[in-house]
């Protein structure tokens, strides 16, 4: 069986000022839908990223912007992971299907490694990434209305 791991389409977003000064942080729109395929064809199984979806790319402290700022390599990647830690869930031949937090988490690795993201950034990124998941105890999906009704407005 032969690795099927790919991305859909590229990543294209737009800063959305609107949405930022209500959300009280910078956020960028998906402007065009994609899917991010996991694992094998086979499998059936994706991450379905709609246009309109607002994400932070990478929640990185403005502090680290200079070593990792929100977008790079990895920032495909990192819409994928706000959106599957935003509802804990895969498609699987077409149905929902729950994820764990560290599902998520293992879904941003695999994803970077696909971007060809260099291999000390995906080792910072997933320090980081484990480090938050264990102390912040994230284990349910988060519930942002405001956010959602941003969502709802643009599709809508």
């Amino acid at each position: 069986m032969s690795s099927f791991t790919e991305f859909s389409a590229p990543l294209n977003i737009q800063f959305d000022a609107q949405a930022s000064k209500i959300l009280g942080k910078d956020y960028w729109r998906v402007t065009k839908a994609f899917r991010y395929y996991l694992r094998h064809e086979d499998g059936g199984e994706w991450v379905y990223v709609p246009a309109g979806y607002l994400t932070d790319g990478a929640s990185v402290p403005r502090l680290f912007w200079s070593l990792l700022p929100p977008w790079g390599a990895y920032g495909q990647a990192a819409v994928v992971h706000d959106i599957v830690c935003e509802y804990l869930s895969i498609t699987v031949n077409g149905m929902p299907r729950s994820i764990t937090r560290k599902a998520c988490d293992d879904i941003l690795f695999e994803a970077m490694v696909v971007l060809n993201v260099p291999a000390y950034k995906r080792r910072i990124i997933e320090l980081s990434v484990n480090a938050y998941r264990r102390l912040s105890g994230a284990r349910r999906p988060s519930s942002m209305p405001k956010k959602r009704t941003l969502e709802a407005r643009w599709s809508g």
